[in-house]
Parts: structure tokens; sequence; C-alpha cells
């Protein structure tokens, strides 16, 4: 066969083992559209032998295909590039294949085009389980009674989120819940269908951000057999939820022309399947979740505001764990009370200074990552009794603020702890020095005060407000 241009051909002796280890589909075309790499996952995928593509055009590997059709040609004429994307096609086999790749040209040094590369990812499984998880759905949900999930809380801001959410679930309106990764946001979804009129009828969660977007349409809406290749007769999950709730989580990671198709359904509650010739109306209510400010949603155009306007008839704004300190050692009793039958040992309570630890945490990644930190606690425990050590995970140290209270060092400038005192009286001291001396060694900076406090600004001016701290007259 030809050779490739010589830059090419030095790239591919460089990088050919390499390429070999990734373990993902993979292939180089030359200027000429011949095969000059292709691995074994490739062949895998298409149904051909690595021979009987090395060397040879596309056009001839894939007889059936007309170049228009192939990303890997269209790029090579047209100088294109293909981010992420999603086709379904028929191998060598006759098997349909869900294809998800990047395609980009590649350019010897003197900017000519010598060549184009194409990794990609076989998406078949992740459509099968997205069909089996849509059948679950209509199994487990048709007039499934929905279980309790209470929300364990002590802090006032928290009540009073909860006494609004059951107040908004009567009405019957959007919901529109934001907050951090690990806050509670389906908890919150969960009980407003829970004290709704649609309590007996389903609630069905989607998570937008762990689909393939090329999915999230045919989820939602379902599939008429033919819409595509490979496509079934299928119901999606506004179907499935007819009558009851759909929480669409992690809402900023749905594609901006599927927030369209969501704003039409909202309307008038009809919305067509993919490859349908009729609408279908179903009566749903929506609770969508977000976990990023919607307000910086709308400016980087992530987030259509009519879209956001139409959801919020109610918004839900839930704190992070670092603002509800009085809730960290509710919720560790929680959790340990949770999962006491599933460890060796007997765990009963919290030693005063497994305490210490857990409240002078930031924990960012909230109810979530203190759960992780409660179960991982009881596990590595080595006897019976309250609770002796915090298990932080060693593999992300950065995640975690603060030290052990033995090893802390002084505040310096502030000052001493009270000798007296309960422990959470004594804590609380202490973190108001701990912001006060921040606060002092950044003249006053919200922001890079936060930053060596390791929390955010909204925790932070929390934190200030709560202790009355007065910017303009911090002493030393």
């Amino acid at each position: 066969m030809p050779s490739p241009d010589p830059e090419l051909q030095h790239a591919l002796e460089m990088f050919s083992r390499f390429f070999d280890l990734i373990h993902q589909p993979l292939a180089i075309i030359d200027g000429e559209g011949r095969y000059v790499y292709y691995n074994q996952e490739s062949a895998d995928l298409d149904g051909y032998s690595v021979e009987q593509a090395l060397g040879h055009p596309m056009l001839e590997v894939y007889p059936r295909m007309k170049a228009s059709q192939s990303t890997m040609l269209h790029s090579l004429n047209a100088g294109v590039e293909y981010i992420g994307h999603y086709q379904v096609y028929y191998n060598a086999r006759g098997q349909a294949v869900d294809y998800q790749h990047t395609t980009a040209p590649l350019y010897a040094s003197n900017g000519e085009m010598v060549g184009v590369i194409e990794i990609g990812r076989d998406m078949s499984s992740v459509r099968r389980l997205q069909e089996q998880v849509v059948e679950l759905n209509q199994l487990l949900y048709s007039n499934r009674a929905e279980s309790s999930h209470d929300i364990v809380t002590e802090n006032p801001a928290m009540l009073a989120l909860i006494d609004k959410a059951k107040r908004l679930a009567v009405n019957d309106v959007p919901v529109v819940i934001v907050g951090e990764t690990g806050t509670g946001k389906e908890l919150f979804a969960r009980l407003i269908h829970r004290c709704s009129k649609r309590a007996s009828k389903p609630f069905i969660a989607l998570n937008c951000g762990a689909l393939p977007p090329a999915l999230i349409e045919s989820t939602l809406f379902g599939t008429v057999k033919g819409a595509f290749t490979g496509a079934e007769n299928s119901q999606g999950y506004l179907e499935l939820a007819d009558g009851g709730t759909l929480f669409l989580d992690e809402l900023n990671a749905m594609p901006v022309e599927m927030q369209s198709k969501l704003l039409r359904f909202l309307q008038d509650n009809r919305f067509w399947k993919l490859g349908g010739n009729q609408e279908i109306h179903s009566s749903v209510r929506i609770v969508a979740a977000m976990n990023e400010s919607p307000t910086q949603l709308i400016k980087q155009n992530r987030l259509r505001a009519d879209l956001f306007y139409r959801l919020g008839v109610g918004i839900l704004a839930l704190p992070p764990l670092a603002a509800r300190p009085e809730d960290i050692l509710l919720l560790s009793r929680y959790f340990i009370d949770k999962y006491r039958d599933d460890v060796e040992h007997d765990i009963q309570g919290i030693s005063e200074k497994a305490c210490h630890l857990l409240l002078q945490h930031a924990w960012p990644g909230n109810v979530r990552m203190l759960e992780n930190t409660i179960v991982r606690s009881m596990i590595m425990q080595e006897r019976d009794g309250p609770l002796q050590n915090i298990a932080y995970d060693e593999e992300y140290p950065e995640l975690f603020s603060a030290a052990d209270p033995e090893s802390a060092p002084s505040p310096g400038v502030a000052a001493p702890l009270a000798s007296d005192g309960s422990l959470a009286a004594r804590v609380t001291q202490f973190e108001q020095q701990l912001i006060i001396e921040a606060l002092n060694h950044t003249n006053g900076n919200v922001a890079e005060a936060a930053k060596k406090l390791a929390i955010s600004r909204t925790t932070l001016h929390y934190k200030i407000k709560k202790y009355a701290i007065r910017l303009g007259v911090l002493t030393r």
C-alpha cells in the first residue's frame, strides 16, 4: 500500500502503542481516505478484522456507506471537527451500533491536512440499559405507593424550606430546586410528590447529567419503531409519569435544544414521540433541580430564560451543609443508626474527638460526603463502642480543610478557647475566632477569607451574619 505522509507515519510510529493501550475504538485515515491505523476495538465494534481495514479506503471497507454519511471523510474534505457526535449504524454483522465519537483533522507542520483521527465509544450497552430502566420504571411505578423519605434537620432555614415545599406541593405548580451536589434535592422532590394530590401516582427521576445528550430525548419522549436505526416502540418518562411527578435532576446538563422541546410540553402538556405521527397528552408535574446558579446559567446561555420562568413558579434554594452546622452531628448519628447492622462492630454514639473532627470540616460534598465518611469510619473501626476516628478518603485530601484538633495550629491573634461550657459552645467560639482571624488577615475581603477557610463565599457570608461580625470594626 502507498505510504502515508512522512510526518503522519512518524506520528504513528510514536503513538501507535499508546493507541493500542487506550482500549477504545480508534481509527486514523490518511489524506487519501485509507486506514493507516485501526485498532482491535474498532474491529470488534464493526465486525471486521484489523487486516480487512488497514491499507484499504474506507468506502471499500464499508461498501454500503456513502461518502456523505462518513464523518471521517467529511472531516477530511471540509476540515470540520465533530465533538461528542452521536450516530447509529449497522456493522458488518448486521447489528445496530450506537456510537458516540470525536473526529478531528490532522495537519502537518506546513499546514497541509494529512489525515483524520477518530476516537469513539460504543453506546449500545447504554441504550440497552436505558431501555431496561424505562421498562423497570413502568413495572415499579405503576400505581406504586411512595415510601417515606425523611429530611433529617434541626436547621431553621431547612425547616422553613420543608414548610414551603409542602405549601407548594398542594398547589400543583412546577418547582425548581437549586443546591450544591449532595444537599438533598431529590429528597425535597420526593417530599413535594408525597404531599401532593399526585402521591398515589408515579414518581420518576431522570438525571439529565447521567445520559448522553442524544439519549435524553428518546428517554423523555419515547420512540416509535423506525424513528431511527434500531429504534423500537417505547414509552418515555413523560408518558410513564402520567398523573404523577417527573423529577429532572441536573437540568443544567440538558442541551438547550432539548430545553425548547420541554418548554413546548409545559405549555400544553402535549408531546410527540420520536418518529410518532400523533400528539400524546400527559398530566405530569415537573420538579427540576440544578446544582448551579440559574442566573449564571442564563447568562452563559446554558439555560433558557423562558424555561426557567415557566418552571420557577416555586423555587427552593437549599443551603450547603456547612451553613447547617447543627445538622452535622444529627445526621452523623442518623447514619450510624441507619448502617449499624451492616458493619462488623456495634457502634453506639460518637466520641468527643470524632465530634470535633466532624464539626471542623467544610464538607464540600455536603450530606452525601458526610454519609460516605460515616460509613467508611464505621467500617474501619476495630472495636465496639462510640465512633472514635473519622476515616476520610485518603485519595482526596484536598477536599478536607481542617486537621486533627490535637495538631491544629493556634489561632494566634484570636482569644483563647473557654475552658468550660458545652462542646457545641466551644466549637462555635473556635469557629467564630477562625473567621475573624481570616477576615483580619485579608483586610475584610470576604472572597479571600473564604479561600483561606476553604469554604464558599455564600457559606462565609452566612456565618458572618450568624455571628453578627461587623466587617468595618474588625480588630486584631
